[in-house]
């Protein structure tokens, strides 16, 4: 098995076929066909199954895909990090940042980031674990900056808790329980839960059930936030969210606070890297920015943490 081969399985499977992978990576159609008929005949799998609307992974070739992601995500990594190391101003940077992590921690810290990296691709990608911590193992992202419900249950990475964030019930002004004091009456209510189901904004976390908390019994799971607005207003929905994510968007949308008296858990909000994919240069500096934006929060009061020193 080669690089180029290994490389043709990414550019085939995302260009979904052979012809737009060729143009992709510059070489012909028959170069790249007899690559992977080459490829397949080694490991005695077949990769491909041919369709009349392009290509498609077989079973066993989609583990080899997932595998050949992050050997080629590994081999990007380590150019950028030779030609960092060499001074080149290049490269890029791929990071899972929850909503809350995107609206007050990324600003300040990708601005201080540019005046050493000015030319270095930053992508954010709105992900929420337990996807975040999915793609960080798959090499799909550099590193996660979001609340991470559980600190220690990781073996391949490292979680590292920055300040701690307050959850709360939330709804739109216009809904009539929006003055509900115990979550067990809002048991039959619509509820909305931003992200998955065994994230932290979602009653069905582990956090969560460990308390004994009623459970909605009708639910919406949405990946949006601005569709999480929407449908509070329209629905008469609740939802969890946290308190500093709330304080960003309530003003403009007419999002309240639900004063429940249920004791709601706090989760970290945690910078996470893999344990045996070491940063590139950039990476690693921005990772750095990163962190003192967060202690300069804490140190504001914007963390639920000042309180505590």
């Amino acid at each position: 098995m080669q690089l180029h081969q290994i490389e043709a399985v990414v550019a085939i499977t995302e260009a979904g076929s052979f012809r737009k992978a060729a143009e992709v990576l510059g070489r012909t159609q028959p170069t790249l066909t007899k690559s992977i008929k080459a490829l397949e005949e080694s490991v005695n799998l077949v990769i491909f199954d041919r369709t009349p609307r392009g290509v498609q992974l077989t079973e066993g070739g989609e583990r080899l895909y997932k595998r050949a992601c992050t050997i080629m995500a590994d081999v990007r990594a380590m150019e950028d990090e030779v030609k960092q190391m060499a001074g080149f101003d290049g490269g890029r940077v791929r990071i899972g940042v929850s909503p809350v992590a995107g609206a007050v921690i990324m600003p300040r810290a990708l601005r201080k980031f540019r005046k050493r990296w000015p030319r270095v691709e930053i992508e954010l990608v709105n992900v929420l674990y337990p996807d975040s911590v999915s793609q960080l193992r798959e090499a799909a992202i550099d590193m996660v900056l979001g609340p991470i419900p559980m600190l220690d249950a990781y073996g391949s990475v490292i979680v590292e808790r920055l300040f701690d964030i307050d959850m709360v019930v939330v709804t739109h002004a216009s809904n009539p329980q929006r003055n509900s004091t115990r979550l067990a009456d809002l048991a039959e209510a619509q509820w909305i839960i931003h992200g998955s189901k065994e994230g932290p904004s979602s009653m069905f976390a582990g956090a969560f059930s460990a308390r004994s908390i009623p459970l909605p019994k009708a639910y919406t799971n949405c990946h949006s936030l601005p569709a999480v607005i929407a449908l509070m207003e329209e629905t008469s929905a609740f939802c969890v969210l946290s308190q500093q994510l709330f304080n960003t968007i309530a003003q403009s949308h007419g999002i309240v606070v639900v004063p429940i008296e249920d004791r709601l858990p706090r989760f970290p909000l945690s910078l996470v890297t893999q344990k045996t994919r070491p940063l590139t240069p950039a990476a690693s500096d921005l990772a750095q920015h990163i962190r003192r934006r967060a202690t300069t929060l804490v140190q504001s009061g914007y963390s639920s943490d000042s309180q505590m020193e």
